[in-house]
């Protein structure tokens, strides 16, 4: 996900089994960690997941969240709630129309202490530079406590089952080998995916007039499997021919940009402002919205930042450029997930 300093900056402010092994009696109280997704930036793949998904532990024990990818997550108790929107109308006035939902966005006021009745949420978390990368509960009552995602949704959920003293669970050790266990039984199942996603290659189009139209697919998405890669990533074209950039028919969830900054300056995905005292998340208009060469119509050229806007799944799905009398190598990426991998060239050459 797109870089969250300034957004990182602001939680932080607000967040004051393998093998046969015996399970331990803990005499004092342990701490745990779950790694929070797995990626492999070099193939624009990230899975999200816990792992592991669940753990077993004593009422004292604390556990740490551990960001694992740069694709943004949350730690979220739901204890009843619904789990709402993740991208909402922001307050009338502000910057943008658009803010992440508070509930997801920021961490829930807390000591450190849950006693798993009420809702909990650990705020964005990301291995980007200048994010929150971790979240840490110490667990009071004993129970069985299920935890979401916010952003990736059910498919991405988790569980605490907390007990007494006198009851046997894994050792800390033994937990962070069962996740490592789960992570390399995800990864048996990522090439399959990859050979999937990058047979959404087609043929380019004859156009009446001599030029041909390309298409490049965005993404692709398997269970939790995310595949964040333009197919194909390196497109040979002449100027007059027009690419079309779809997002994956498998996806229906992630949202993505295509971008040509053409040495413009970098843009946040999120920005902070203040309404009646409170942050809010906005989605930043420049990245959520098409750029001015865009709405003008404008051939794609070395000069000029074009940014799609945010293609969302369901909501608008496709892109079109035209190549203007340009040559040689421009590069794009999707804003939002360019430091996961997704980033791709276009390489223009006279006809």
């Amino acid at each position: 996900m797109k870089k969250l300093f300034q957004f990182g900056v602001v939680i932080a402010m607000l967040l004051g089994m393998v093998g046969f092994a015996l399970p331990a009696y803990a005499a004092t109280p342990q701490q745990y960690t779950v790694l929070v997704g797995s990626e492999n930036i070099s193939n624009g793949v990230s899975i999200s997941s816990f792992f592991p998904s669940m753990v077993k532990i004593h009422v004292g024990d604390s556990i740490t969240w551990k960001a694992n990818t740069h694709e943004i997550h949350t730690v979220t108790f739901l204890a009843g709630q619904s789990l709402e929107d993740l991208i909402i109308p922001a307050p009338t006035g502000l910057a943008s129309p658009f803010q992440i939902n508070p509930k997801a966005a920021f961490p829930t006021p807390t000591n450190g202490q849950y006693n798993g009745a009420t809702y909990m949420n650990s705020g964005i978390l990301s291995t980007d530079a200048g994010s929150v990368t971790s979240f840490t509960l110490t667990f009071t009552q004993t129970g069985v406590f299920d935890y979401v995602c916010y952003v990736h949704g059910m498919m991405m959920s988790g569980q605490i089952d907390v007990v007494a003293s006198s009851v046997a669970v894994p050792t800390p050790a033994q937990v962070q080998a069962q996740g490592q266990a789960q992570i390399q039984a995800a990864w048996l199942g990522v090439p399959a995916v990859l050979a999937k996603a990058k047979a959404q290659v087609v043929a380019p189009v004859a156009n009446p007039n001599g030029t041909l139209t390309y298409t490049v697919t965005l993404g692709y998405m398997s269970g939790n499997i995310m595949v964040m890669k333009f197919f194909p990533g390196k497109l040979t074209v002449h100027p007059g021919d027009s690419v079309v950039w779809k997002l994956s028919p498998s996806n229906d969830l992630a949202p993505h940009t295509v971008t040509f900054f053409n040495g413009a300056p970098d843009l946040p995905l999120v920005t902070i402002a203040f309404y009646q005292n409170h942050p809010v998340a906005l989605v930043n208009p420049a990245v959520l919205f098409p750029s001015q060469a865009v709405l003008q119509g404008k051939s794609l050229n070395s000069t000029d930042f074009f940014n799609s806007g945010m293609l969302i799944p369901g909501v608008r799905n496709s892109f079109s450029l035209k190549i203007g009398n340009i040559s040689g190598s421009i590069a794009y990426e999707c804003i939002l997930h360019d430091s996961s991998g997704m980033d791709a060239t276009l390489y223009v050459t006279p006809r």
